[in-house]
């Protein structure tokens, strides 16, 4: 599989999250916070200040695969993530996701920003409305700066 992050980077593999997880590949900002079975990052493909993925280094796909152990350090990771982005002033909530359908766990963090307010409705359907008008629209030197910066703080909080 062939997958282009937000920076053009082109990155060849079966499992990209793998081999992250391994250190074989950087994501645009770096890893932001890493435990003992999991990782976070900014997200590869949509530039959106705040916007993590919380990834498992076990290849599955399914919540119900990881031990109770596990769980409880994503619950930990979860919540703290939650915390760090309330330090980020224009958030106003944050959808947690986690879907089965992909090849490898991962939970999002999507940030709402105040912006998003004035052309999509809040609910998981526009999600990926909002997904797309931002890989159209503010993949810019701009953006990408303050999205990168944004994950430099956000690990630079967790880290402490």
């Amino acid at each position: 599989m062939i997958m282009k992050d937000f920076m053009n980077n082109e990155w060849k593999s079966e499992c990209i999250a793998c081999e992250i997880g391994k250190g074989n590949i950087i994501p645009p900002g770096g890893i932001i916070k890493e435990t003992e079975n999991f990782f976070i990052q900014q997200d590869l493909e949509t530039p959106l200040k705040g916007f993590l993925v919380i990834v498992s280094k076990k290849h599955l796909n399914s919540i119900a695969q990881l031990t109770l152990d596990e769980v409880t350090e994503l619950t930990n990771l979860i919540y703290k993530s939650r915390l760090a982005l309330n330090e980020i002033s224009d958030i106003n909530e944050v959808v947690i996701i986690q879907e089965e359908r992909s090849n490898h766990f991962h939970v999002w963090l999507f940030p709402r920003h105040n912006w998003m307010n004035e052309s999509f409705e809040n609910s998981l359907t526009d999600i990926r409305k909002i997904m797309q008008y931002v890989n159209l629209n503010m993949k810019n030197e701009k953006n990408v700066k303050e999205v990168l910066s944004t994950a430099d703080f956000l690990r630079n909080l967790m880290q402490s």
